[in-house]
Protein backbone atom coordinates (compact mmCIF):
# COMPACT_ATOMS: atom_id res chain seq x y z
CA UNK A 1 0.00 0.00 0.00
CA UNK A 2 1.53 3.36 -1.19
CA UNK A 3 0.13 6.54 -0.13
CA UNK A 4 2.01 9.62 -1.77
CA UNK A 5 1.08 13.24 -0.69
CA UNK A 6 -2.17 11.69 0.94
CA UNK A 7 -3.66 10.54 -1.73
CA UNK A 8 -3.44 6.15 -2.30
CA UNK A 9 -1.43 5.21 -5.14
CA UNK A 10 -2.04 2.23 -7.38
CA UNK A 11 1.69 1.71 -8.41
CA UNK A 12 2.31 -2.44 -7.89
CA UNK A 13 -1.71 -2.75 -7.73
CA UNK A 14 -3.75 -5.74 -9.07
CA UNK A 15 -7.40 -5.48 -10.38
CA UNK A 16 -8.88 -8.26 -9.36
CA UNK A 17 -11.36 -9.99 -11.02
CA UNK A 18 -14.54 -10.24 -9.89
CA UNK A 19 -17.27 -13.54 -10.20
CA UNK A 20 -20.19 -13.20 -12.40
CA UNK A 21 -23.02 -11.10 -11.53
CA UNK A 22 -25.52 -13.36 -9.27
CA UNK A 23 -29.04 -12.76 -8.87
CA UNK A 24 -29.54 -12.10 -5.61
CA UNK A 25 -33.43 -13.67 -6.18
CA UNK A 26 -32.24 -16.52 -7.18
CA UNK A 27 -28.77 -17.68 -6.41
CA UNK A 28 -28.00 -18.29 -10.15
CA UNK A 29 -25.45 -16.50 -12.32
CA UNK A 30 -27.35 -13.14 -14.32
CA UNK A 31 -28.20 -13.72 -17.81
CA UNK A 32 -27.01 -10.55 -18.82
CA UNK A 33 -23.49 -11.68 -19.33
CA UNK A 34 -22.45 -15.73 -20.56
CA UNK A 35 -19.63 -17.46 -18.61
CA UNK A 36 -17.21 -16.26 -22.00
CA UNK A 37 -18.69 -12.52 -22.26
CA UNK A 38 -17.86 -11.91 -18.53
CA UNK A 39 -14.61 -13.12 -18.76
CA UNK A 40 -13.86 -11.00 -21.73
CA UNK A 41 -14.92 -7.91 -20.31
CA UNK A 42 -13.14 -8.60 -17.31
CA UNK A 43 -9.45 -9.70 -18.66
CA UNK A 44 -10.30 -6.10 -20.62
CA UNK A 45 -10.55 -3.95 -18.23
CA UNK A 46 -7.73 -6.07 -16.59
CA UNK A 47 -5.53 -4.86 -19.52
CA UNK A 48 -6.71 -1.15 -19.04
CA UNK A 49 -6.18 -1.24 -15.78
CA UNK A 50 -2.29 -2.28 -16.80
CA UNK A 51 -1.71 1.58 -17.65
CA UNK A 52 -2.94 2.95 -15.00
CA UNK A 53 -0.34 1.15 -13.10
CA UNK A 54 2.50 1.97 -15.01
CA UNK A 55 1.14 5.84 -14.63
CA UNK A 56 1.61 5.26 -11.39
CA UNK A 57 4.90 3.64 -10.89
CA UNK A 58 6.51 6.51 -13.33
CA UNK A 59 4.74 9.26 -10.83
CA UNK A 60 6.10 7.22 -7.40
CA UNK A 61 9.71 7.51 -9.30
CA UNK A 62 9.15 11.13 -10.26
CA UNK A 63 7.42 12.44 -6.79
CA UNK A 64 11.10 10.16 -5.05
CA UNK A 65 13.35 12.68 -7.31
CA UNK A 66 11.19 15.99 -7.47
CA UNK A 67 11.18 15.44 -3.46
CA UNK A 68 14.51 14.24 -2.18
CA UNK A 69 15.80 17.27 -0.78
CA UNK A 70 12.94 17.48 1.70
CA UNK A 71 14.01 17.48 5.27
CA UNK A 72 12.26 14.53 7.27
CA UNK A 73 10.45 15.27 10.26
CA UNK A 74 9.27 11.76 11.44
CA UNK A 75 10.08 8.62 10.40
CA UNK A 76 6.78 5.49 11.08
CA UNK A 77 8.81 1.97 11.60
CA UNK A 78 5.89 -1.32 11.70
CA UNK A 79 7.27 -4.10 13.24
CA UNK A 80 11.14 -2.80 12.40
CA UNK A 81 10.58 -2.03 8.81
CA UNK A 82 10.40 1.65 7.73
CA UNK A 83 7.04 2.36 6.09
CA UNK A 84 6.67 6.04 6.40
CA UNK A 85 8.27 9.40 6.00
CA UNK A 86 6.87 12.91 6.63
CA UNK A 87 8.86 16.03 5.81
CA UNK A 88 9.31 19.32 5.20
CA UNK A 89 6.64 21.16 2.60
CA UNK A 90 4.13 18.75 3.02
CA UNK A 91 5.92 15.74 1.89
CA UNK A 92 5.01 12.58 2.93
CA UNK A 93 5.37 8.96 1.20
CA UNK A 94 4.46 5.45 2.61
CA UNK A 95 4.72 1.90 1.66
CA UNK A 96 3.26 -0.60 3.99
CA UNK A 97 0.68 1.50 5.35
CA UNK A 98 -2.41 3.05 4.14
CA UNK A 99 -3.28 6.40 5.90
CA UNK A 100 -5.02 8.54 2.87
CA UNK A 101 -8.94 7.86 4.62
CA UNK A 102 -7.40 9.60 8.06
CA UNK A 103 -5.48 12.46 5.95
CA UNK A 104 -8.41 13.69 4.29
CA UNK A 105 -10.11 13.96 7.38
CA UNK A 106 -7.52 15.62 8.84
CA UNK A 107 -6.87 18.00 6.27
CA UNK A 108 -10.60 18.82 6.08
CA UNK A 109 -10.84 19.45 9.79
CA UNK A 110 -7.66 21.77 9.91
CA UNK A 111 -8.98 23.68 6.83
CA UNK A 112 -12.38 24.01 8.87
CA UNK A 113 -10.26 25.58 11.53
CA UNK A 114 -8.68 27.90 9.57
CA UNK A 115 -5.42 26.14 9.92
CA UNK A 116 -3.08 27.28 6.77
CA UNK A 117 0.42 26.20 5.62
CA UNK A 118 3.10 24.78 8.24
CA UNK A 119 0.47 24.73 11.15
CA UNK A 120 -1.82 23.14 8.80
CA UNK A 121 0.64 20.60 7.84
CA UNK A 122 1.83 20.09 11.25
CA UNK A 123 -2.41 19.53 12.34
CA UNK A 124 -2.10 16.63 9.52
CA UNK A 125 0.83 15.01 10.78
CA UNK A 126 -0.09 14.92 14.49
CA UNK A 127 -3.56 13.44 13.44
CA UNK A 128 -2.00 10.79 11.28
CA UNK A 129 0.54 10.24 14.25
CA UNK A 130 -2.60 9.27 16.61
CA UNK A 131 -4.53 7.16 14.25
CA UNK A 132 -1.61 4.88 13.27
CA UNK A 133 -0.35 4.59 16.94
CA UNK A 134 -4.20 3.60 17.67
CA UNK A 135 -4.59 1.25 14.56
CA UNK A 136 -0.69 -0.87 14.89
CA UNK A 137 -0.36 0.00 19.28
CA UNK A 138 3.25 -1.43 19.75
CA UNK A 139 3.80 -2.44 16.49
CA UNK A 140 4.25 1.41 15.45
CA UNK A 141 7.83 3.19 16.34
CA UNK A 142 7.89 7.08 15.21
CA UNK A 143 11.03 8.67 15.58
CA UNK A 144 10.55 12.73 14.88
CA UNK A 145 12.68 15.43 15.07
CA UNK A 146 13.37 19.46 14.18
CA UNK A 147 14.01 19.49 9.95
CA UNK A 148 17.56 19.78 9.41
CA UNK A 149 18.37 16.46 11.95
CA UNK A 150 16.66 13.60 10.55
CA UNK A 151 18.23 13.72 6.73
CA UNK A 152 15.95 14.01 3.76
CA UNK A 153 14.10 12.27 1.81
CA UNK A 154 16.13 10.99 -0.20
CA UNK A 155 18.03 9.62 2.63
CA UNK A 156 15.49 7.10 3.24
CA UNK A 157 14.83 5.95 -0.41
CA UNK A 158 16.57 3.28 -0.23
CA UNK A 159 15.15 1.79 3.51
CA UNK A 160 11.60 2.79 1.92
CA UNK A 161 11.16 1.35 -1.59
CA UNK A 162 14.71 -0.25 -2.67
CA UNK A 163 15.37 -3.83 -4.58
CA UNK A 164 12.23 -6.08 -3.29
CA UNK A 165 10.61 -3.51 -1.70
CA UNK A 166 9.75 -1.33 -4.96
CA UNK A 167 5.94 -2.10 -5.29
CA UNK A 168 6.18 -3.35 -8.94
CA UNK A 169 3.96 -6.00 -9.74
CA UNK A 170 6.20 -8.38 -9.91
CA UNK A 171 7.29 -7.53 -6.02
CA UNK A 172 3.41 -8.39 -4.50
CA UNK A 173 2.14 -11.59 -4.02
CA UNK A 174 0.38 -12.83 -6.88
CA UNK A 175 -3.47 -13.57 -7.15
CA UNK A 176 -4.77 -16.98 -7.78
CA UNK A 177 -6.05 -17.84 -11.11
CA UNK A 178 -9.15 -17.17 -11.78
CA UNK A 179 -12.11 -20.04 -11.71
CA UNK A 180 -14.35 -18.97 -14.85
CA UNK A 181 -16.08 -21.69 -14.84
CA UNK A 182 -17.04 -22.04 -10.87
CA UNK A 183 -20.53 -22.54 -10.25
CA UNK A 184 -23.41 -20.18 -9.14
CA UNK A 185 -24.59 -20.72 -5.80
CA UNK A 186 -27.35 -22.61 -6.65
CA UNK A 187 -25.49 -25.15 -8.37
CA UNK A 188 -22.82 -25.50 -6.01
CA UNK A 189 -25.49 -26.09 -3.16
CA UNK A 190 -24.70 -23.17 -0.85
CA UNK A 191 -27.62 -20.89 -1.68
CA UNK A 192 -28.86 -19.59 1.25
CA UNK A 193 -32.32 -18.55 -0.25
CA UNK A 194 -33.07 -14.56 -1.68
CA UNK A 195 -31.73 -11.74 0.33
CA UNK A 196 -34.84 -9.23 1.73
CA UNK A 197 -33.87 -5.57 0.48
CA UNK A 198 -34.93 -3.06 3.55
CA UNK A 199 -34.82 0.06 0.61
CA UNK A 200 -35.64 2.52 3.16
CA UNK A 201 -32.93 1.17 5.81
CA UNK A 202 -30.42 1.83 2.64
CA UNK A 203 -31.39 5.30 1.89
CA UNK A 204 -31.08 6.18 5.42
CA UNK A 205 -28.01 4.91 5.92
CA UNK A 206 -26.57 6.00 2.83
CA UNK A 207 -27.31 9.78 3.39
CA UNK A 208 -25.99 9.34 6.88
CA UNK A 209 -22.67 8.15 5.47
Amino acid sequence: MVNIQGQLSFVGAQMMLFTRPIDIQTGEYTSQYSAEEWKELMLARQEEFKEVRRSAESNLANWLDDNSDAEVTRAYYLDGQLTAVFGTDNANVSNGINYSFDYRLAKDDGERRGLTGDKLNEYVENRIETALKSKYGNRLEVRKGPAGTMGTVGDYREELFGGERWPSIENIPQITEFDWNAPSPKEAGTWTGPIKLNTSLFLEMREHA
